[in-house]
């Protein structure tokens, strides 16, 4: 059996899955990246299949140790991040109860936030679970819609896990959750650090179905027979929990130490700092994540619109897929579009985008909120639309930097990560509009990935603790602000909050149209 020295981790996003092989320093070998469906059967639907999930898991896990000649036993251990919360009942046997599960971009259950919010107060629920965003989010109103909807398949579930969990039980044949996902679901006690009683009563689910929360670092099991041979991977592996992808994604940035922060630029935008511990602001509804820092919270504010606009735009307006270049990498295209923005300046010629796409989720919430192109004139090109689309992004950041500095978090420094943070122009315009050094680290679109490679890691004891971290993490370019233009965004900023406050009733009297 080869010497065991490679780590291997998976990163299940909105879109697709990301293989990464770390080496026993931490540092990335490759990675391979597979795209899945997400449905939307209708508005305010969002369902994935677990099933290609797995599916996925083990194509890019068999695909990345060919293109790597790893052998199986040469990985020490494997782990998962992945967006969060989902909601995914299994039955006693383990078989999926559901086919499609709601995951966190579903916002479909607001009668089921109506009952609940009788019995417990808005606000006496997010000072028990520190759950600041749209409550339709969390797995807790998803579990209670299932019930409505389903009584025989919800009277047959044994557990209900998250992402991650899945993953972990299709490895292992163990069901467990961390800290990072179970706050995610509504119904974790983020003081305690256990399941609310109270929460799930209120709620009508039964406790016994709630997996145990242990650490991100936990060793969780290991490889399966019926594991090893579906996915390729060797039999007996050790396999450690991770996280979801918020908390994970912040140790990938380096957030794991007090005053740290950073921008994730992905499919959603947050900002995160790292404390010691949870910070329960109601007005502000700061969402306080449990770190998988064992013991830490990643205090967070989301913007659900910002590479999946990006991405919009790119399939409906730039329209590649109709492109006879059949050699353009489909990255590429993206970096063709910000050339376009770049020929715009700042501003883009007195253009606004609101980046709603998908709702206000942070703040004062509004999921019927929507994208809005304000100012569009004739004299626009399909450059200033692109240049307002980037500009709105960071004003949404600029906005939670804001909120960040009325509770006493502040920086001079912001730490960018995310697919989107790859882009030269888009690290500019966030250093412009906040007016602060952007750092970007050599992990950029993988740091959920380094994130889970870390606490494995830790888990098999290759390194000691995440105070190693900053070791790992190499800052390879600084963008600094330029005042001028720094300057000429506070203008342009002042009209994107003014609008935003202006359309807010307008968006509900739109969704309310039959």
């Amino acid at each position: 059996m080869g010497k065991k020295r490679y780590l291997l981790t998976h990163d299940l996003g909105t879109t697709a899955d990301k293989a990464c092989v770390f080496d026993d320093k931490l540092n990335l070998i490759a990675s391979e990246v597979m795209d899945y469906k997400t449905y939307y059967p209708k508005d305010g639907k969002a369902v994935q299949r677990p099933e290609d999930w797995w599916r996925v898991f083990c194509t890019t896990t068999q695909s990345i140790l060919r293109k790597c000649a790893i052998d199986p036993s040469e990985i020490a251990v494997v782990s998962c991040s992945g967006h969060s919360p989902s909601m995914v009942p299994i039955s006693d046997n383990g078989q999926l109860i559901l086919k499609e599960v709601p995951i966190y971009a579903d916002l479909s259950s607001r009668e089921e936030v109506s009952e609940f919010m009788e019995s417990i107060s808005e606000e006496d629920f997010y000072c028990m679970t520190g759950a600041g965003q749209v409550p339709e989010q969390y797995s807790l109103f998803k579990m209670m819609a299932f019930r409505r909807e389903n009584q025989e398949g919800f009277n047959r579930t044994w557990k209900i896990l998250n992402t991650v969990d899945y993953l972990v039980y299709r490895l292992t044949g163990n069901v467990r959750t961390d800290f990072s996902q179970a706050c995610n679901t509504g119904a974790l006690d983020i003081i305690k650090r256990e399941w609310s009683e109270e929460i799930l009563e209120a709620a009508g689910v039964p406790n016994e179905m709630m997996p145990k929360p242990v650490d991100s670092t936990s060793v969780v099991g290991e490889v399966t027979d019926i594991a090893s041979s579906q996915s390729g991977l060797y039999k007996g592996t050790p396999v450690v929990m991770g996280g979801g992808d918020v908390a994970c994604a912040a140790a990938g940035a380096g957030a794991v130490t007090e005053g740290v922060s950073y921008v994730c630029l992905g499919s959603a935008a947050w900002m995160g700092f790292f404390s010691k511990q949870p910070v329960l602001d109601y007005e502000s509804k700061l969402v306080n994540y449990c770190h998988i820092v064992p013991g830490g919270y990643a205090l967070q504010y989301q913007m659900t619109g910002a590479g999946i606009c990006y991405q919009w735009l790119r399939d409906t307006i730039y329209r590649y897929k109709e492109l006879d270049d059949d050699s353009t990498e489909e990255t590429d295209y993206f970096e063709m579009m910000n050339a376009e923005a770049n020929k715009s300046g700042v501003g883009a010629n007195r253009l606004i985008f609101l980046p709603y796409m998908r709702g206000i989720w942070a703040g004062k919430t509004n999921p019927d909120a929507r994208g809005v192109l304000f100012g569009l004139n004739l004299g626009n090109t399909v450059g200033d639309i692109y240049r307002s689309a980037l500009e709105g992004m960071v004003f949404g950041i600029k906005e939670i930097m804001d909120s960040f500095e009325k509770l006493g978090y502040s920086s001079r420094q912001l730490t960018v990560i995310g697919g989107c943070a790859k882009s030269k122009l888009w690290r500019q315009v966030i250093a412009d509009i906040t007016g602060r050094e952007v750092l970007c680290p050599a992990v950029i679109r993988e740091a959920g990935s380094l994130g889970a490679s870390i606490a494995a890691a830790i888990g098999v004891g290759m390194i000691d603790s995440f105070d190693d971290t900053k070791k790992i993490i190499e800052i390879v370019d600084v963008s600094y602000p330029n005042e001028k233009n720094h300057t000429k965004y506070q203008k342009y900023y002042s009209v994107f909050l003014e609008t935003k406050e202006r359309l807010n009733d307008l968006f509900e009297k739109l969704a309310n149209i039959e």
